[in-house]
């Protein structure tokens, strides 16, 4: 009789990503996927369907912030402060995230551009990637700053709810 295991259930991010997600709007899948891994729950490039490579528009960006910021104290009953807050949080992350953006989109441009080369040229592939894993570094930096920010504005019984619903 063979042993029969189940696969480790395949976890999305969770707490820490439903708070980058509410915080950072539609920074942009380029972003999400390269910095922080793959998806948020809405297709291939982590925010939707539709690929938002390229420059971000930050009205845009900040409108879907706020929506986002709107179902997150929805789901953990937030007051009208903490959703103030929230927003606030999550308009600093746009400000700050949206460079990163466009840092990632440009590498992504970048590889493009070695991969269809007649030659591959290892060394600016190498270059490449080290230049994205600062880039990041500096993004993964800024998400953590926003969600300590962000878990400093909920109470322990609402970070326990999330918890609790996005089980990660």
């Amino acid at each position: 009789m063979t042993e029969q295991t189940n696969p480790a259930p395949k976890r999305g991010f969770g707490f820490a990503a439903l708070i980058a997600a509410t915080l950072i709007g539609a920074v942009g899948g380029g972003f999400a996927t390269s910095a922080v891994g793959h998806g948020m729950g809405h297709g291939h490039g982590g925010w939707g369907a539709h690929g938002m490579h390229g420059k971000m528009d930050p009205a845009r960006a900040q409108e879907h912030a706020e929506r986002m910021v709107g179902h997150l104290s929805w789901a953990i009953d937030a007051t009208a402060d903490q959703k103030q807050k929230l927003t606030t949080i999550a308009t600093a992350m746009i400000k700050d995230l949206l460079p990163v953006h466009e840092k990632m989109d440009a590498a992504r441009q970048r590889a493009i551009q070695l991969l269809q080369q007649p030659q591959t040229d290892r060394a600016a592939l190498e270059t490449l990637r080290a230049e994205q894993i600062a880039t990041a570094d500096e993004a993964s930096k800024r998400l953590a700053q926003g969600l300590a920010d962000a878990a400093d504005v909920l109470t322990p019984p609402q970070r326990a709810k999330l918890a609790q619903h996005w089980r990660f």
